[in-house]
């Protein structure tokens, strides 16, 4: 799939670059990890195979993140974003679009 960067912020920290946010600055092996869940977000090819991999403990959002999906950076953080399907039937996703990094507990 291809990955789109709605925040500087992931793409900076995707590339390697450095960013001003103290908690990923703080913490380098949650950058590691987030590169890692972004390049299986890359090589997976439908949503269905994100639900194969139990560690993403990939999801579809409700309330104020309906349409929204997440898969887990780490216990504590998840990466956000939404899906672009394409027109196709049964549709497919083209692009996934990158929101944010949240700490799912507060």
């Amino acid at each position: 799939m291809k990955i789109f960067f709605r925040k500087t912020y992931l793409a900076d920290l995707y590339e390697g670059r450095k960013v001003n946010d103290k908690r990923l600055k703080s913490n380098p092996m949650l950058v590691k990890q987030y590169i890692k869940t972004v390049a299986r977000l890359e090589a997976a090819s439908s949503l269905e195979q994100l639900y194969q991999i139990a560690s993403l403990n990939f999801e579809a959002l409700s309330g104020n993140y309906t349409g929204f999906y997440s898969v887990r950076i780490n216990q504590q953080y998840r990466l956000i974003f939404s899906a672009v399907f394409t027109d196709d039937d049964p549709p497919e996703v083209s692009v996934l679009e990158l929101e944010d990094i949240s700490n799912h507990y507060q």
